[in-house]
């Protein structure tokens, strides 16, 4: 029978203080708890129907990490609008930063602030097979349940680092490419080697602090009256016309 202690766990991990006390962050959903478990992450609790015990990948789940719950409970559990089959305890990993970067594009994020951007990129730099994300200490927590929702199980496969960001431009001193409305052309500007894509804050952009890093400020030309593009959207166009 499901506790009043597991419920206050598993409603107290929505605060980011609770999430690094206990190291753990909250998956909800068959589908995306089954694609966390399925890349490697390790799951410290399962609340789930009786039904799906047996079920691969979560057969794999030892039995004193399994808690199964019926409908009433699994309600009590969850913070989405319908509730879903399962809820995950996941630990969270620990992402050391790389010697070296020697992939195409890696991304830095000063101060998204938006779950579901933040949530969006990173399921876009699994898309595009991209390993390595540096956060702003400012940006949104990347184990917010929006941010792990948004994201569909990416967050297993991408690597989110956070820190400051002139700690990381120095440190891997590699070209720093910008998003800017009045930047290049991005159909005009060639990728040559290994660099870092700098998405700016949804409403003030890119920080001054770093104008000093930036080599390359590029832009998406715009045809119709729209004033600006969401960040995410911006994100993934550049992305796409850089590595392709």
């Amino acid at each position: 029978m499901l506790t009043k202690s597991e419920i206050k766990l598993v409603k107290s991990l929505k605060d980011k203080k609770v999430r690094e006390e206990f190291q753990l962050f909250v998956a909800e959903g068959k589908k995306l708890s089954s694609d966390l478990i399925t890349a490697g992450m390790e799951i410290a609790k399962l609340f789930c129907k009786e039904e799906l015990v047996q079920v691969a990948p979560f057969s794999s789940i030892p039995d004193n990490c399994i808690q199964i719950v019926n409908n009433k409970e699994m309600e009590q559990l969850s913070a989405l609008q319908s509730a879903r089959d399962v809820v995950a305890l996941v630990k969270i990993p620990t992402n050391s930063l790389p010697e070296q970067l020697i992939q195409k594009l890696s991304l830095a994020l000063d101060t998204i602030q938006d779950p579901g951007n933040l949530g969006t990129i990173i399921r876009l730099a699994d898309w595009y097979g991209i390993e390595q994300i540096f956060c702003s200490e400012q940006t949104a927590d990347c184990y917010n349940s929006k941010v792990i929702q948004a994201s569909m199980g990416s967050i297993a496969r991408v690597k989110v680092h956070y820190g400051n960001l002139e700690n990381i431009f120095k440190k891997y001193a590699l070209p720093v490419l910008a998003a800017d409305l009045a930047g290049t052309p991005i159909q005009t500007f060639e990728l040559k080697k290994p660099s870092i894509l700098l998405i700016g804050n949804e409403g003030s952009g890119i920080h001054p602090l770093y104008n000093q890093y930036i080599q390359e400020r590029i832009s998406i030309p715009r045809i119709g009256e729209a004033e600006s593009l969401n960040a995410a959207i911006a994100c993934g166009i550049i992305t796409h016309q850089l590595l392709f």
